[in-house]
């Protein structure tokens, strides 16, 4: 199915304008089936936004964006223990401290980092290599050809899967740009065993990046594409932060 990995809300990112009742519905009106939420540094909007959207049969991912002198990062693991400990703000982790339950998703490398102002230039990526499991080449927010393929060439240079996310901070941008990903769907443990999945399949490169195609991301609604892969199970049944 096609996952938006990367997305934003209010309060648990200040910079976001999309408030739960808002996120809610705009995942039921697109009719997803799974979502991944990765405020900055915290994970109180997962605990209040998981139970809610299980209620709509949907599941609620859990993942945490730092920001580091290398850039940002996406952080998906089921332990929220563990991604209360990571910060908004913070040193680039070093690969010991990423547990096995957790996978490390580089966003828009071109673009630099959203809050620690850092700034991506070519070499970075040998740094940054070792601390990641994959590249976000496409993002809703960073959209040039200029980013994307700086991206791509990336993930290619490092041998490494790529992911997309919209980086949504409005409601609308939700889904404008996903990642194609298998996840069992249990709606009863908060996304735990999903995001465990998704862990796995980002580690062992069983994803691909998707984006709306550009007509249609200007008309500002879904493809055709997103509404058969996420409808299929279920019905047969930007203030950006620059990040």
């Amino acid at each position: 199915m096609l996952v938006d990995l990367h997305t934003h809300t209010w309060p648990a990112s200040q910079c976001s304008e999309i408030r739960h009742d808002e996120y809610v519905e705009r995942c039921v009106a697109l009719g997803l089936e799974a979502i991944a939420l990765t405020n900055h540094g915290s994970v109180l909007d997962n605990l209040a936004l998981a139970p809610r959207l299980a209620e709509q049969g949907i599941v609620l991912l859990n993942g945490v964006e730092i920001s580091t002198i290398l850039g940002d990062f996406v952080v998906y693991s089921p332990d929220l223990e563990f991604l209360r400990s990571l910060r908004a703000e913070q040193e680039p982790l070093r690969r010991r401290e990423v547990p096995a339950h957790a996978a490390v998703v580089w966003a828009h490398p071109a673009a630099g980092g959203g809050r620690s102002g850092s700034s991506y230039y070519r070499g970075l990526e040998e740094m940054a290599a070792p601390l990641i499991d994959a590249v976000e080449v496409f993002n809703g927010n960073w959209p040039a050809d200029r980013y994307v393929a700086s991206a791509e060439r990336i993930a290619t240079d490092l041998g490494l899967p790529a992911t997309g996310g919209s980086d949504a901070h409005t409601a609308a941008a939700i889904m404008r740009c996903a990642t194609e990903v298998e996840i069992a769907i249990e709606l009863d443990d908060g996304g735990a065993a999903a995001t465990a999945d998704l862990v796995a399949a980002i580690r062992e490169g069983r994803v691909s990046p998707w984006r709306v195609p550009p007509a249609q991301r200007q008309a500002g609604r879904p493809s055709g594409r997103v509404r058969r892969s996420l409808l299929g199970r279920r019905r047969a049944g930007e203030e950006t932060c620059e990040s």
